[in-house]
């Protein structure tokens, strides 16, 4: 599985912004041991029974030896003795122990997306509702279950344009210096992301959410998590997928990146070879993803390479939008595949006619569907929302009429923020610190959150999702078109 599964500027900013909620257990407790048994009184002795007469001593030829018993005598049971009971080990008391944590409570910031103002400008279908009254519900929810370790709860929002980083970086340190978070959930997205090394360096406070890069990393000094796979992991989890259900070997592949993604062409070729398959083709393109005309110019001429080169496969790396349309607009004949499904389902470009993307292949964890039809993790927020709001309908994400507030994806969004937070924060105890936080990263080696089943953390492993399936886009379900699965869902990490 929510990477763990980008846009600059305006073009891509509905894909990576969408990923966080787009539609891609833990060890059992032990059982508690059985209270010891009462002492029962011993049971009375036996009165002896009368020793029989010895026999007169005779000189006559040696006794036969008596033959044995046929049964040996019955032992006396023990006296039932319980078990000694061990002393409780004392509670350790609450105290403050970080910045942000006091005896009573864990404060955490919570960034989320200006949605509405993509949809302003035209670059999302729909807004996803009050996301502030769902960050507030799933909190309530975790206080009403005891808090996390006898803490309570409390959330600091933050709304940020996803156009550029000058709102999230002040919304960096809205939270990180005036509020003195000890924590900050979903991050930042799309051409906003660059911010997240405010938190995690600058500001030195733990991250859960955001994308994940090496360079980033290398300069975070707090511990950071992620619910999203790389694009690296999702490029290696297609191609596992494709090669074991038979689709991969004898296709001729053209690989295209946008220019975002143009770092991670040579990668995605070297994964190809090592599965023994030659590329006939590899590209980058050079226009800007918000530049439509010069996008269409470059693939008109880049669609009679890709014809010339006797491709039966198209790969797109980094934002599909252009690739997809430009093929239909082109007449290619192709098959395409996405090493990147955050632009596919309902999150497809406005500028692309969803009877184009038919078909279009990709690897990702749940689908919006299978989430709200099957996950029971998912469900857990669902009902922690609906007890709350009873009068909002959490729709299912297949039935939405055009335009209709997508409850779902704020609430799945914010739901496996949350629960990774609750998870990690547990098992740091009650000494709540960045060294206990990330000691508890890296034990965090089976569990599940809403849309991934299989996930884990590790040392050298810091996004959660190990789940993919093989998914193929249909245009004819939602607003336009939906991811549905086309191969069975796999743990990525043995």
């Amino acid at each position: 599985m929510f990477t763990k599964r980008m846009r600059w500027l305006i073009g891509m900013l509905l894909a990576l912004a969408l990923v966080a909620a787009a539609c891609g257990g833990n060890d059992d407790d032990d059982a508690d041991a059985p209270a010891p048994a009462p002492a029962t009184e011993a049971p009375a002795a036996p009165e002896p029974e009368p020793e029989a007469a010895e026999p007169e001593t005779e000189e006559a030829a040696p006794a036969e030896p008596e033959p044995e018993s046929a049964e040996a005598p019955e032992e006396e049971e023990p006296e039932f003795e319980p078990a000694p009971t061990e002393e409780p080990e004392p509670e350790i008391p609450l105290t403050a122990t970080w910045r942000g944590v006091t005896a009573d409570t864990i404060t955490v910031g919570v960034s989320y997306l200006d949605i509405d103002q993509l949809v302003e400008l035209g670059f999302s279908p729909a807004s996803w509702g009050d996301q502030e009254l769902v960050i507030q519900a799933l909190a309530d929810d975790i206080n009403e279950r005891g808090g996390i370790n006898g803490r309570r709860l409390e959330v600091v929002t933050d709304k940020y344009s996803p156009i550029g980083a000058t709102e999230a970086e002040a919304a960096c340190l809205r939270l990180t210096e005036d509020n003195e978070v000890f924590a900050v959930l979903f991050g930042f997205l799309g051409p906003a992301e660059v911010a997240n090394t405010c938190i995690v360096d600058q500001q030195e406070t733990i991250l859960v959410g955001g994308t994940i890069t090496e360079e980033r990393l290398a300069v975070a000094r707090a511990p950071w998590v992620t619910e999203r796979s790389t694009r690296e992991q999702n490029t290696a989890a297609l191609f596992t997928l494709l090669e074991e259900e038979g689709m991969l070997q004898g296709r001729a592949i053209a690989v295209v990146a946008d220019l975002p993604a143009a770092a991670q062409l040579e990668e995605v070729g070297g994964l190809l070879r090592e599965r023994g398959v030659e590329p006939v083709l590899e590209v980058a393109t050079s226009s800007q993803v918000a530049d439509l005309v010069a996008q269409n110019q470059e693939w008109a001429a880049l669609s009679e390479r890709i014809r010339a080169s006797g491709a039966d496969t198209l790969l797109l790396v980094g934002n599909v939008s252009a690739g997809i349309e430009n093929s239909a607009i082109n007449g290619l004949e192709v098959d395409i595949w996405a090493t990147d499904p955050s632009g596919l389902g309902g999150n497809i470009g406005s500028n692309v006619n969803p009877e184009s993307a038919r078909g279009v292949i990709t690897a990702s964890s749940m689908t919006g569907a299978q989430v709200y039809e099957t996950d029971p993790r998912f469900k857990e927020c669902l009902d922690a929302f609906n007890s709350r709001h009873p009068d909002i309908e959490v729709k299912h994400p297949d039935t939405l009429e055009e335009g209709e507030p997508v409850w779902f994806t704020n609430l799945f969004g914010h739901c496996r923020f949350f629960q990774l937070f609750e998870l990690l924060a547990t098992a740091a105890g009650p000494n709540l610190t960045h060294e206990t936080f990330a000691e508890a990263i890296n034990n965090a080696t089976q569990f599940s959150i809403a849309s991934q089943p299989f996930a884990s953390f590790g040392p050298d492993k810091l996004t959660s999702n190990d789940s993919f399936q093989l998914v193929a886009q249909d245009p004819d379900l939602g607003a336009r078109g939906q991811l549905v699965p086309i191969g069975p869902m796999r743990d990525a990490t043995p």
